[in-house]
């Protein structure tokens, strides 16, 4: 199973959300994300959390909180399991590489309301609200399941 990470980024107030490439179809498409990667072979998700985000963004990560929260899922015939953290920056000058074509710092109000995500929305905003915070809102953790189950 390939190990991923998905990173939400806070510079202390605002959260950055990253417009994906529409021309590259490895990117997914046209629409508003944050961070994700694969972690590599010899490396810890945490230092795959803070070289994706330098890679996609130009960001120093200065403290990662993991959200204890994650999905698995089958995209592109493969299996993935994919770890969700808060990554903290003390910087807000992006520079993106090509996986991105635009960048904004938005409310969390307003970064709930643009970001692309197909779960309940309430949720994530409850989870970053938390976080912001050091706290974790699932009280065990929790792992969503995406793979279509065989009949």
């Amino acid at each position: 199973m390939n190990k991923k990470i998905l990173a939400f980024l806070c510079n202390g107030e605002k959260f950055l959300l990253l417009r994906n490439n529409s021309k590259d179809p490895a990117h997914g498409g046209d629409y508003w994300f944050t961070v994700t990667g694969s972690v590599e072979a010899d490396e810890s998700v945490e230092d795959a959390v803070k070289r994706e985000v330098k890679e996609e963004t130009n960001l120093e990560v200065s403290e990662i909180f993991d959200l204890k929260w994650g999905s698995v899922y089958t995209w592109d015939k493969e299996d993935h399991s994919e770890n969700n953290f808060l990554a903290f920056v003390n910087d807000d000058k992006v520079i993106l590489n090509e996986e991105h074509v635009d960048s904004e710092w938005l409310s969390l109000d307003d970064y709930i309301k643009k970001i692309n995500w197909d779960l309940n929305k309430e949720e994530l905003k409850k989870v970053l609200e938390k976080a912001m915070k050091r706290e974790l809102f699932f009280k065990k953790e929790k792992i969503d399941d995406f793979r279509k189950k065989a009949a």
